[in-house]
């Protein structure tokens, strides 16, 4: 994760343009971080974190941290990221079939309403990236050895 976050921050210094986060992507992730939290407490309960002493980041994983930071990049223009999203995936499967399950909601809310929300080719090829990670990686092979960071 240190690497990548390096990374970030070497890309946005290594140029004379300022980084541009692209706040359509960055939506996205807080929507699908959303849902899946949402389809966490409804699915059990409601007990969820609210029992785990109040700690706000006991929530946020490494995964969801490298994952995080390896798709805005890439949809900020690294093409070179989709194998360091699909590895987060294939070592985290069963989040990553969260944040599948999310994904397709979002896909689902597309269709029905195409003006107000986007989904550009680039998700598609994400999810279908993310679904061959995740399945790789619930067969217990080594991950590393498929995908690089």
């Amino acid at each position: 994760m240190l690497q990548n976050a390096i990374e970030f921050m070497a890309r946005a210094s290594s140029t004379s343009e300022v980084l541009t986060l692209n706040l359509t992507n960055l939506l996205i992730l807080l929507v699908l971080k959303a849902l899946i939290f949402g389809f966490g407490l409804f699915s059990i309960g409601g007990a969820g974190r609210s029992t785990d002493g109040g700690d706000l980041t006991a929530g946020i994983t490494q995964s969801d941290l490298t994952g995080g930071m390896c798709f805005l990049m890439y949809t900020s223009g690294a093409e070179e990221k989709l194998d360091c999203v699909m590895r987060t995936a294939c070592e985290d499967p069963y989040l990553a079939s969260d944040y599948l399950t999310a994904a397709k909601m979002w896909y689902k809310m597309h269709k029905l309403m195409q003006s107000v929300v986007p989904f550009d080719e680039k998700y598609s090829k994400i999810m279908y990236g993310v679904k061959e990670a995740a399945e790789y990686g619930k067969t217990g092979d080594d991950c590393s050895a498929k995908y690089a960071w």
